[in-house]
């Protein structure tokens, strides 16, 4: 493992993990708002670290990756330009990104901003691909019930908000060193650098409808922070979408069935790599 630090355009150190073969096919990894690149701790020492280069990144504002004071630094366009930044930075050859939740919108903005020709292949985790008041009924109760908490700058509150909103991110309780890991990244996270997230809205369906790398959807059927239904709207929008809905789980597939989510990382894999042939 090697922890480096890539510069974004606006001159940002964006902090980024590399891991597993440095020869395999490359997978970036981008997490969830107010989490970090230790969301995807559990595939370190698992069966795709084995055979394929993982890349998490930590996106601005967020884990190990710089927290300017100026709202402004937040801008959308800025999360799509990390992630291009982290791919050239890297010098990754056509690589499958793996967006989970809230990086569905850096996924949607660096689509936005530089296309999919650049990509081996894209796999949506319970992914957002709207945001914003019209998008409201594509979010479960976890997201809205705690949205005034994690949008507050009361200290307390937040760290209310944050545990109740992890606590409810799975189906089945997690174990109590994940939540005490995920709600200390949330509590790295400043309150303008949420807000400034969580105030923005938009809609990434014609991006993704025009996107040239293969797709596919992973989502847990018991999901109540992005409900399964936005993982549907990308199916329509791609005829070629490979979709997968696991029955018993939430918003972290990974850690609530390694096995369906594995299966979905590597078909999206195989996918790209016939794309290059």
């Amino acid at each position: 493992m090697t922890i480096r630090r890539v510069t974004s355009s606006d001159g940002l150190a964006i902090a980024v993990e590399d891991m597993g073969q440095p020869e395999g096919q490359p997978i970036v990894f981008v997490h969830g708002f107010a989490q970090s690149r230790g969301s995807w701790t559990s595939l370190r020492d698992g069966r795709l670290a084995a055979t394929h280069r993982l890349v998490a990144m930590d996106l601005r504002g967020h884990g190990d990756s710089d927290k300017p004071d100026d709202e402004r630094a937040y801008a959308s366009e800025r999360l799509g330009d990390d992630l291009h930044a982290v791919l050239h930075g890297l010098a990754l050859e056509r690589p499958v990104v793996v967006a989970w939740s809230y990086g569905g919108v850096v996924l949607g903005e660096y689509l936005r901003r530089h296309g999919g020709g650049a990509l081996g292949g894209v796999l949506l985790a319970a992914a957002a691909v709207q945001v914003g008041k019209p998008a409201q009924a594509l979010f479960g109760p976890v997201m809205t019930s705690n949205a005034r908490a994690l949008l507050s700058a009361d200290a307390a509150a937040y760290e209310a908000g944050a545990r109740a909103f992890v606590s409810g991110c799975s189906a089945a309780p997690l174990d109590g060193a994940h939540v005490e890991r995920a709600v200390a990244a949330m509590l790295r996270v400043p309150v303008h650098v949420r807000r400034a997230l969580l105030f923005h809205s938009a809609d990434y369906s014609p991006e993704l409808a025009r996107c040239e790398a293969p797709t596919a959807t992973v989502h847990g059927e018991a999901d109540q922070v992005v409900l399964p239904r936005m993982s549907a709207l990308v199916s329509a929008l791609a005829p070629s979408c490979d979709p997968t809905l696991v029955a018993g789980v939430g918003h972290l597939p990974w850690l609530e069935s390694s096995e369906a989510f594995d299966a979905s990382v590597r078909s999206i894999a195989r996918r790209a790599r016939t794309r290059l042939l």
